[in-house]
């Protein structure tokens, strides 16, 4: 017989150790303990369940038909976070009680279970233990079935435990999402923070002009990338960026990257405080790269110094504008329009603005003025 997982409830207070009596009330009824196996048994499951409460800080406590000896058994596996019990007190003759409870003790529940272990540590601990009954069932779906049905009924008559159960559950669930999506951005991070190293590292190298274009393109590209998971890891509202910080780090990172050359261009940037949803950010911060590294190479042809400018106004209840800018020799009446340029640059731009239902206009008369208009985002 395979281990069939039947439900779990959460310890985090002195009350939830009723529904775990409950509970474990009606699996050792299903199961054929008799009255003194059934008192015992269920007196070691609360006396778990209690220590887990009192001394690991949080727990959890899980049910599941197992077997033991070819035989259907009652299996509990308890977890907790706490800070693991001292080796003393996992000899035999020092076992800890709990405060609050019978009096029975980690001896005395490995007295009745048919098997204990115990695995202890700083990160916490975990025991699990078999309970056996001295009536022979057959082993089989069936009794899978009369258990469910059994914790339904239990379920039924108190429908409120059962819902704070599921309500705790979901919580749980949720903040274990939260932290691995946490660690994913911390790691993707540092992974761009290195790619970006080796992509400098390389163009310091580089001898062709056209490979040195290259390079700085998508070490700005990488840049905003890596900027974006950090300011996510560091945010307290989960996939929440501000943009403002990303901006003016994008406007740095393209400095950085160009600088070296005989063109002096500064740039400047305005941002209204904005915290935006990971991927819009994302991709404003993109697109200001993008339009920041298309300035930096054609705006200033002939020249040796020049001003660019990165405006972002509005909000997400309103709309936000973007307006980047530059100071330099525009577009000719003849000129190809750079928003229907087939280079990989404005291909990103355009795919990013439709994506986002923007409005994306060009105005070349007075230097080179790029604005792009993203709709209410609440």
């Amino acid at each position: 017989m395979k281990t069939t997982k039947l439900t779990t409830v959460t310890l985090e207070k002195s009350t939830d150790v009723a529904r775990l009596r409950d509970v474990a009330m009606t699996l050792t009824s299903v199961l054929q303990f008799s009255s003194f196996e059934r008192t015992r048994t269920v007196t070691a499951v609360v006396e778990l369940g209690r220590n887990a409460i009192e001394h690991g800080q949080k727990g959890r406590a899980t049910f599941s038909l197992t077997e033991a000896g070819g035989k259907p058994a009652l299996g509990l596996l308890v977890t907790d976070q706490g800070r693991g019990i001292p080796k003393e007190n996992l000899q035999p003759d020092g076992a800890p009680s709990s405060a609050t409870g019978m009096g029975l003790g980690l001896r005395g529940v490995q007295r009745i279970a048919t098997r204990f272990d115990v695995q202890t540590g700083h990160e916490g601990t975990r025991i699990d233990a078999v309970f056996l009954s001295s009536t022979v069932l057959p082993a089989g779906a069936q009794l899978v079935d009369q258990a469910t049905e059994a914790l339904d009924a239990l379920s039924a008559k108190d429908p409120t435990a059962a819902l704070n159960e599921q309500n705790r559950e979901l919580s749980e669930e949720i903040t274990e999402r939260d932290l691995l999506m946490q660690e994913l951005h911390h790691r993707t991070g540092n992974n761009l923070a290195l790619i970006a190293a080796l992509i400098r590292m390389s163009k310091s190298r580089a001898k062709q002009d056209e490979t040195q274009q290259v390079l700085t393109e998508l070490e700005v590209r990488v840049g905003a990338l890596s900027k974006a998971h950090e300011l996510m890891q560091r945010g307290t509202d989960t996939g929440k960026v501000d943009l403002a910080e990303m901006a003016a780090e994008v406007a740095r990172t393209s400095e950085r990257a160009f600088s070296g050359g005989s063109l002096d261009a500064n740039i400047e940037v305005s941002c209204a405080e904005l915290q935006l949803d990971s991927k819009l950010a994302i991709d404003i911060g993109l697109i200001i790269g993008e339009l920041i590294t298309n300035a930096f190479k054609y705006a200033f042809v002939g020249r040796d110094s020049g001003t660019i400018r990165v405006d972002v106004s509005g909000d997400v209840h309103s709309g936000i504008a973007l307006v980047v800018s530059d100071n330099g020799i525009g577009l000719p009446s003849d000129a190809e329009r750079p928003e229907r340029s087939n280079s990989l640059g404005w291909r990103l731009i355009r795919t990013l603005t439709f994506q986002h239902d923007a409005t994306l206009t060009v105005d070349g008369t007075d230097g080179l003025r790029v604005c792009i208009e993203f709709p209410a985002q609440a």
